[in-house]
């Protein structure tokens, strides 16, 4: 997990700003990871308030797949590419658009590893 989210702090929204910047990643997928509206989602942009469990769980997630990424393409540019090309093992969908769901992150989660051991499917 990133330092952003460690254990002893209580992480703000602008966690989420930082590595939404960081992998170019738009406001519209943002919502659909956090699974929150665009209001609520403006709100948490205004006042930067400390996420709720609920998110902080959905956006460690997150985190823990892109860190996951990073470590097997040792290149932030190719993990930004490759979470947003489509994957036929995801219903022609990108990593990005099924990682709003734990079933979604689960089988992002298995294709990193099955190509870091290089068994592809």
């Amino acid at each position: 997990m990133t330092q952003a989210l460690s254990k002893t702090a209580q992480p703000k929204y602008e966690v989420v700003k930082y590595t939404s910047d960081k992998y170019q990643i738009g406001r519209n997928t943002v919502r659909d990871i956090l699974g929150i509206s665009e209001s609520t989602q403006f709100r948490y942009e205004k006042n930067n308030p400390v996420l709720k469990p609920n998110l902080l769980d959905r956006w460690a997630r997150f985190e823990r797949v892109i860190q996951q990424a990073e470590e097997l393409f040792e290149d932030r540019v190719e993990t930004q590419r490759w979470l947003s090309t489509k994957k036929t093992v995801l219903g022609n969908k990108t990593p990005l658009e099924v990682l709003g769901t734990d079933f979604g992150c689960r089988q992002v989660e298995q294709m990193l590893m099955q190509a870091a051991y290089g068994v592809f499917s």
